[in-house]
């Protein structure tokens, strides 16, 4: 089982809201979420929860496909807009990794591939995963 696997894959939290990986390598993810109304807020607009879990799982994809145990330091957001149709996807990048720290970038895109949310997070390499964890 490749790390990420043995990390990811293990999520239960993004089980329950149903993200699903599409994609991964790395340094990269690209994953997805089905909207359904359990994701909405009072306003009947997908709340912004879900689209930051999206993206968190897309940063944990990508931050943990080399081999080590990565969490996040730090996380932020910006909403772009509301999303369309039914479907959302989030596509990660690390676009620096210096030491234990490691950068990336996520997009989130609606269905017709508009650009609603764009995230950043800094991850921290706690060490090679361990056969406890995968």
């Amino acid at each position: 089982m490749d790390s990420m696997n043995a990390v990811i894959c293990k999520d239960e939290f993004a089980k329950l809201v149903g993200i699903e990986i599409l994609e991964h390598g790395p340094g990269r993810a690209k994953v997805k979420m089905a909207v359904t109304p359990r994701h909405c807020n009072g306003l009947g607009m997908v709340h912004g929860g879900a689209m930051f879990t999206l993206a968190d799982y897309a940063f944990a994809a990508a931050c943990n496909s080399h081999g080590f145990a990565s969490v996040a330091i730090n996380a932020s957001i910006n909403y772009l807009r509301a999303p369309k149709g039914a479907v959302l996807y989030a596509e990660a990048e690390e676009v620096a990794v210096d030491g234990k720290l490691g950068s990336c970038l996520v997009r989130v895109l609606d269905e017709d591939g508009g650009l609603v949310a764009t995230f950043q997070g800094l991850s921290y390499r706690k060490g090679p995963v361990s056969a406890k964890q995968g």
